[in-house]
């Protein structure tokens, strides 16, 4: 008993350390690691700690070196306040940013026909709306970005769609009906079909670009034959479109 008593004494003395460390302590540990990880050549980081809470400070140059900072200091506290600003070395614009997020989005093998991600860049920072089929899809699709430079941050408020059974099967049932409708059905097959459906608790919601507003219309009619609570229709006709942009960049007449 003594043995075993002394032997517990001796891992507990040795666990002390990295339990009961001190503010200091934990700070030039998260030093330590962003060290190793090369951040002296990723940006110029500061770490502050105050009652066991990380506070992260200064500049990166580029995005993904602001979530590598957040999971190294959480190796070392529970809590983090991630305030680094993004830096790119080689700033692009908010076109060029816009245009790789969508190909890794959009493009992605794995972006279905119960997916639909609206995306905005404004002064580099990517916001993301809409939804996704799965959980998992929410996180892959931001770490996708991680790959794109010339983004500050990244606003991700990505829906999932709804688990139950009665949401599962009403989604099945609402987009079989419209894509095997004879104004639908030449892009059953499509992977990337021109209307897409979201249902939560019952709730529809349609959003996609159509080509008339008899389409339109149509979507919307077919999903209220079904036994959803409630129908939004948020199909866009493509010509209209076209046009709102167009007004958009015309000169404003005084």
């Amino acid at each position: 008993m003594l043995r075993r008593g002394v032997l517990l004494g001796l891992v507990a003395a040795l666990a002390a350390p990295a339990f009961g460390a001190s503010d200091a302590q934990l700070a030039r540990r998260i030093e330590a690691r962003l060290v190793k990880a090369g951040f002296d050549q990723r940006g110029d980081v500061k770490v502050d700690v105050e009652s066991g809470v990380a506070r992260l400070n200064g500049f990166v140059l580029r995005w993904v070196d602001v979530r590598d900072a957040d999971k190294l200091a959480r190796k070392e506290v529970r809590s983090v306040v991630n305030l680094l600003r993004v830096v790119p070395e080689n700033p692009r614009s908010d076109k060029d940013v816009r245009a790789d997020v969508e190909k890794a989005v959009l493009r992605w093998e794995r972006y279905g026909p119960f997916d639909a991600v609206g995306i905005e860049v404004r002064d580099g920072v990517v916001s993301l709306g809409g939804w996704v089929e799965d959980p998992w899809k929410r996180g892959q699709i931001e770490e996708r970005l991680t790959r794109v430079d010339g983004i500050k941050d990244v606003i991700n408020n990505l829906r999932v769609q709804g688990f139950s059974q009665n949401d599962v099967a009403l989604r099945s049932q609402v987009f079989t009906r419209i894509y095997t409708d004879p104004l639908f059905e030449r892009f059953a097959n499509r992977l990337d079909p021109p209307v897409r459906v979201y249902v939560d608790r019952g709730r529809v919601t349609l959003v996609g670009l159509v080509g008339s507003r008899l389409e339109q219309i149509t979507v919307g009619h077919i999903a209220r034959q079904t036994l959803a609570f409630s129908v939004t229709n948020l199909v866009e006709v493509e010509s209209e479109v076209k046009r709102r942009e167009e007004r958009k960049k015309s000169p404003v007449e005084g």
